[in-house]
């Protein structure tokens, strides 16, 4: 990292710095008389920043300086007064740190222009604010440690450097009992009360500081970066998450801490939530569009308790690792991004790897695209959608009730539908129950809807023909068959494409001569 230091008036700068190792306030705080300012080297620049949310980005002109700290760019219109505040302080702090430090970039923003705060590799994006502060060197030690790093091991550590520059600190006292066992986890939602309860907040930082002045006695600084960093990767987190346990458990709590790890959302999204499957975008405004006749998902569903984000982070989690092995296709992308987005529709984009989603309930359908998508060389509806439509409800466990509700009460269903459906919880006697009725229910609404059904009708006509097929042909032979979306003669089963159509016919008829419409 080249080092662009002035030389006129270094020696103020390093005897300030000298403030560190005191241990007390009074030897660092200085009258503004007795300090001469440091004259900076600007170089001009132009920044381009893009959010995930694709709702904010510019080109921005910027000044640029560089410490032996960090690096440092302005907007224009910030006065020198307050650049000098933020590369003093920040430079202050940083050299509280015991180690090599990593490469940092603090890009500082007018109010009006940038009221977020976000994270994207090893560069801090930040309106003007106070630069002594603990959230404040907390923003900078994840751009220098990992922008995925546990909020609360930032926080700890943070509050330590905060004292050894002899400003404003949080001192513990001991452990603090919080209401819920998921607070324990210390990542960014827990300490936002939009979250939370305000004591749980307090609780949560009194801990995250607590931990880090216990961490540090026994172990070095190195150790407890280290710590920071790691639990910043999928890997790393198993790792942090037991250091964390150990620690409670000597406090006498017994929790599990969560894989799930989040990130600051800028200006448009509430929040990040990354695993080892995907990477979830909250926009601040999105509401699933199906809330209001889903009994798993409240009016502000992801937006307001944080047990129930981790709920259906960790639920995903378990989902997408079961289609995964379900399939068993080889190579596939992990680097997903699923956004969620104020739309009546829910699509996933190939050349983006992106799902963009309008309801939660559509997850798992655009999920199971995205896994098939690089494997399936034909592009038919039965074999896309159909396919998709076959197992979306093998593991979606926000939709079950949510079917279960829209089926049984024939919701904006049409006449012909809503005939079917009543006929057919007539027939069995009882609601319909997406966890075990879903493929019966399926092939009947594919026989009720065409009688003489092409697998190309519809989504539901498609899902019942791969069922079929895999029914009678084993699962991977017929994956196989499916996939290429082949509508010729197949030698191995000595059957055409018409001919299994027909075969396919004749089961859903035979199977359902029961039903007769009105």
């Amino acid at each position: 990292m080249k080092r662009k230091v002035r030389l006129f008036g270094i020696a103020v700068m390093l005897a300030m710095l000298t403030a560190c190792g005191s241990g007390g306030k009074e030897e660092s705080s200085e009258s503004d008389e007795s300090r001469l300012p440091v004259e900076y080297t600007y170089e001009k620049d132009t920044i381009h920043y893009e959010e995930m949310s694709g709702r904010y980005a510019f080109l921005k002109d910027v000044e640029k300086t560089q410490t032996d700290c960090a690096a440092y760019y302005f907007e224009t219109a910030i006065s020198h007064e307050e650049r000098e505040a933020c590369i003093v302080a920040t430079d202050r702090v940083l050299s509280c740190i015991a180690g090599t430090l990593p490469e940092i970039e603090v890009v500082v923003f007018k109010p009006e222009s940038y009221n977020g705060i976000a994270v994207h590799g090893n560069t801090l994006y930040v309106p003007i604010q106070l630069w002594d502060s603990v959230e404040y060197v907390t923003g900078v030690l994840l751009a220098g440690y990992g922008e995925w790093g546990n909020y609360g091991l930032a926080y700890g550590y943070a509050n330590h450097l905060c004292r050894e520059a002899g400003w404003d600190y949080r001192e513990t006292a001991g452990f603090r009992q919080m209401s819920n066992p998921d607070l324990y986890d210390l990542n960014l939602l827990c300490f936002d009360e939009q979250f939370v309860l305000p004591e749980d907040v307090e609780a949560a930082k009194n801990n995250a500081c607590y931990f880090a002045s216990e961490y540090l006695s026994a172990h070095s600084e190195e150790d407890f970066l280290k710590l920071l960093s790691d639990s910043g990767t999928v890997e790393g987190t198993v790792s942090a998450n037991e250091v964390l346990e150990a620690f409670y458990k000597d406090n006498d709590v017994e929790c599990s801490l969560t894989g799930i790890r989040y990130q600051y959302g800028g200006m448009f999204l509430d929040y990040a939530a990354a695993c080892e499957y995907a990477v979830f975008y909250i926009d601040k405004d999105w509401q699933d569009q199906s809330w209001e006749t889903n009994p798993k998902v409240s009016e502000h569903f992801l937006h307001e308790d944080y047990s129930e984000v981790r709920a259906f982070f960790e639920c995903n989690v378990r989902q997408m690792k079961q289609y995964q092995e379900f399939f068993g296709f080889d190579g596939y992308n992990n680097n997903l991004s699923v956004n969620f987005k104020n739309s009546k529709e829910t699509f996933y984009v190939p050349y983006l790897h992106t799902i963009y989603l309008g309801s939660v309930v559509s997850l798992s359908h655009e999920y199971i695209h995205s896994l098939m998508w690089k494997y399936c060389i034909g592009q038919s509806l039965w074999n896309v959608e159909g396919f998709a439509r076959c197992y979306d409800c093998l593991y979606n466990d926000y939709a079950y009730d949510f079917w279960n509700y829209d089926y049984n009460n024939t919701v904006d269903f049409s006449p012909k539908m809503e005939l079917a459906t009543n006929k057919y919880i007539e027939h069995i006697g009882r609601p319909i129950d997406f966890r075990t009725d879903y493929r019966d229910f399926g092939d009947f609404l594919a026989y009720a809807n065409w009688k003489v059904s092409d697998p190309n009708n519809d989504y539901q006509s498609g899902a019942s023909f791969v069922a079929y097929l895999v029914d009678i042909y084993g699962k991977q032979e017929a994956f196989q068959y499916i996939l290429t979306g082949n509508s010729g003669y197949n030698a191995e089963w000595g059957k055409s494409y018409d001919k299994l159509v027909q075969d396919w016919n004749a089961y859903l008829s035979q199977t359902y001569q029961w039903y007769r419409a009105e």
